[in-house]
């Protein structure tokens, strides 16, 4: 009986540790996320700083100026110096652009993708607020409530988000991983500050809110 009651004891321990366990797991991968997007921003603004304020560019538009795109464009700021394909490159880019709680290998898989307004041309996009552009840090009016980075699905070679082209709350879910930390996923704003949030408070046409288009950003 006492064995029995032990054994009861130790199956119900363990019952209840699993979940705490796990919970746990989940909440460090979050916080790694977030450190992670963070130091990615931190990139991205001193890139622009250099540049005089311009932000870099994804492969929505890096192609046609011949410039790299943004994850190769801002590795000097993270400290990396290997070149892209290299084994080096592929270690740094599970450091820096992989999230803990997305466990796909494949480097041409991005967990983090860039806003695309931060590039749009009035020439060739159609968007919401043209002629106006954000491409430099002076022209994002409200950099606390503009998004930059986000969780994104996975898209072979998808470094950015075509957000300017949603217009339901479900088209944003379909491009973000939005559910990526339970029933949240991880974006940074422009002024390098990280939030998990509902994909809803980033964008929600019928509640008149819309985080990734700087002139509506509020």
């Amino acid at each position: 009986m006492e064995l029995l009651a032990v054994l009861t004891i130790i199956a119900v321990g363990a019952t209840i540790s699993v979940p705490a366990i796990s919970g746990a797991q989940k909440r460090a991968a979050n916080t790694t996320c977030l450190s992670r997007m963070r130091a990615l921003g931190s990139g991205i603004l001193l890139y622009a700083t250099d540049q005089a304020g311009a932000m870099p560019r994804s492969f929505h538009s890096a192609g046609a100026y011949s410039v790299p795109h943004w994850p190769v464009t801002i590795a000097p700021y993270l400290g990396i110096s290997a070149e892209a394909g290299t084994p080096e490159w592929e270690a740094a880019f599970q450091k820096y652009f992989r999230c803990p709680a997305d466990k796909r290998t494949d480097s041409t898989i991005f967990s983090y993708a860039l806003n695309v307004h931060y590039e749009l041309d009035p020439d060739g996009d159609d968007y919401v607020g043209s002629p106006a552009r954000w491409r430099t840090l002076g022209s994002i009016s409200r950099p606390a409530k503009s998004i930059l980075l986000a969780e994104s699905r996975p898209i072979p070679y998808g470094d950015h988000l075509m957000c300017h082209q949603w217009s339901t709350v479900n088209a944003a879910r379909n491009a973000l991983d939005a559910t990526r930390h339970g029933k949240t996923s991880n974006y940074l704003f422009a002024d390098g500050h990280a939030e998990s949030l509902p994909v809803e408070a980033t964008f929600n046409p019928g509640a008149g809110i819309n985080l990734w288009n700087p002139s509506l950003a509020k």
